[in-house]
């Protein structure tokens, strides 16, 4: 692919790395470039990929020492257990549950035994219009509370179920979906809830940002649940303001790649895909804990 370059995304988040053939393999460099900048930025694309499910697989399974298996098998890629399809195109997704499961803020994986992990969107078919990815900044959205706001909300401790399994704190907007159906065989797979601090020091580069305050809190431990649900909507609207969000617009073989210990998203909703140029259909994969690659 030539050299490699990196250039921001936005103002907001995220960089675009170019030169960086994921079909082969990554070298030493290319990992510690990606993991670096994944930590600093948020957010890193590796546009331009050409990737069989196995190039996909091998590339997320490298990152750390456990991809997560969703629990969602009908969504899985055939022989692939932690690949799930994610779009508008085939019978399944012409339910609107299926197909817009993720439009609703949240933050991937906020329920699993660690805090850290990383998304991964690989894009086979991408819209003209609409299906993007929008990212929240946690780390920016805590830094612009009020230093009242940050003291108040210090100490808390939140409990974090799988988004929708629970009523959630903070409840959802007029345009954000609930969460896809839960089957007996899911539910059965999913984790137990865990506790975070509300406040999180990031397990690399120490800097604190709100922990996923919106998708998949259920109860503050510190607070009722009547001001523990004033709050959460105060944080989750002040969190996803814009001047915090960047919103990616896929192109096919986009590989876009996310920290989710610091940030929220949300995927805009689609109808489903009655054209060519409307079809959307991504590869998702989802690394659990810090790159292994940043603890060496």
């Amino acid at each position: 692919m030539g050299n490699i370059t990196v250039k921001p995304l936005s103002d907001v988040l995220g960089v675009s790395i170019r030169g960086i053939d994921v079909s082969r393999g990554l070298d030493a460099h290319e990992q510690s470039l990606i993991a670096q900048n994944l930590v600093e930025h948020k957010a890193v694309l590796l546009p331009d990929q050409k990737l069989a499910p196995e190039e996909y697989a091998a590339f997320g399974r490298s990152w750390t020492s456990k991809t997560r298996a969703d629990g969602f098998t009908e969504m899985n890629v055939p022989g692939f257990d932690d690949i799930n399809i994610v779009g508008n195109v085939g019978a399944l997704f012409q339910d609107e549950a299926y197909r817009n499961g993720a439009s609703f803020w949240h933050t991937d994986c906020a329920a699993e035994a660690e805090a850290d992990a990383i998304t991964m969107l690989y894009c086979l078919y991408s819209p003209v219009n609409g299906g993007q990815t929008v990212l929240a900044d946690m780390q920016a959205a805590y830094s612009g509370l009020e230093d009242d706001l940050k003291a108040r909300i210090g100490h808390l401790t939140a409990n974090h179920c799988y988004a929708g399994s629970r009523p959630i704190l903070g409840g959802f907007e007029s345009w954000e979906f609930e969460l896809t159906p839960v089957t007996e065989e899911t539910a059965g797979v999913l984790p137990d809830p865990v506790q975070r601090p509300l406040v999180r020091a990031h397990s690399v580069s120490g800097r604190k940002g709100l922990y996923a305050p919106a998708g998949s809190i259920f109860s503050i431990n510190e607070l009722d649940a009547k001001d523990a649900y004033k709050l959460m909507y105060r944080l989750k609207t002040h969190a996803t303001q814009r001047p915090f969000c960047y919103a990616h617009q896929y192109r096919p073989g986009d590989l876009l790649m996310w920290d989710n210990s610091s940030t929220m998203h949300y995927g805009e909703p689609v109808s489903a895909a009655t054209r060519r140029d409307e079809r959307r259909m991504m590869h998702r994969m989802c690394a659990l804990g810090i790159p292994t690659v940043l603890l060496k």
